[in-house]
């Protein structure tokens, strides 16, 4: 009876330790879910920097309400692009935007979804006059884009040469005032509906700027993408995020209040 006892007791010990074990792992797997890091830079209207520890704009709203459909604890955090960029391309869990997917960066990232759209077109003094029909043309001219940009890829690939006809900086504040206080930059390669928000943060005048050129007729794709070695199912669970604040119209509701109806966002077709 005693060694029924005693292993009816061990019996039970075990059940206990089993019990406490299986709740144990259960709650590692709710805390240990996994932290998404997002970066991006200072771009508005798309995201603004509004202090050092806070982002606001039109795709970082669309960013925020997608992640809050998600079990992800996240940061979004601005930096200089080029910064944000290699951070992105070499840390998992990293996500960056807004970002143009192209040729060159396909295999580099992985493209969740969609999140806007935006062209890029030189732009110049309103002072100046230029003779730009082509990107060719535009090779007599010195433009100046930021670090890692697609801009900045685009016109390499094109052709133009640093410290001949491309000048680089490493972030967005400082573009329009280089071609109002530096001589020898005529031109930036920028998206022209960011120029008015661009110039009320530098306290400028929009009206010292024109549009010379406009690159592309139809606009680019702009994503929330992520490091390539991000889990599936976390790339899953965002891309069907940002879905769901599109699908539910949520994503009106954004450009209502930035009042920004000229930006557009392709419609989700997958679920």
């Amino acid at each position: 009876m005693k060694n029924k006892l005693n292993k009816n007791k061990i019996l039970a010990n075990f059940l206990f330790i089993l019990f406490l074990w299986t709740n144990l792992s259960w709650a590692q797997q709710i805390t240990e879910q996994p932290y998404i890091k997002i970066v991006t830079e200072h771009l508005p209207p798309f995201q603004i920097a509004t202090s050092s520890e806070q982002v606001s704009g039109f795709a970082t709203d669309v960013i925020t309400a997608a992640m809050a459909e998600t079990a992800y604890s996240f940061s979004i955090k601005i930096y200089p692009w080029s910064r944000s960029y290699h951070m992105a391309l070499n840390n998992e869990n990293t996500c960056i935007y807004s970002i143009a997917k192209t040729v060159e960066r396909e295999h580099l990232f992985t493209w969740v979804n969609t999140i806007a759209e935006r062209n890029a077109s030189f732009i110049g003094l309103a002072s100046h006059e230029f003779n730009i029909n082509s990107i060719e043309d535009a090779k007599q001219y010195t433009t100046a884009v930021i670090r890692d940009d697609v801009t900045h890829q685009l016109l390499l690939s094109r052709g133009f040469k640093e410290g001949v006809n491309l000048y680089v900086v490493n972030n967005t504040h400082s573009l329009l005032k280089l071609m109002v206080q530096r001589r020898g930059i005529d031109l930036i390669l920028i998206d022209a509906f960011t120029v008015k928000h661009r110039a009320q943060l530098n306290n400028l005048d929009p009206a010292l700027f024109k549009k010379v050129f406009q690159l592309h007729k139809k606009p680019l794709d702009y994503y929330l993408a992520c490091n390539v070695k991000t889990s599936p199912v976390i790339i899953e669970q965002i891309h069907r995020a940002i879905n769901h604040v599109k699908n539910s119209g949520e994503i009106n509701q954004i450009i209502n209040k930035w009042q920004y109806p000229n930006i557009k966002v392709k419609n989700a077709l997958s679920p």
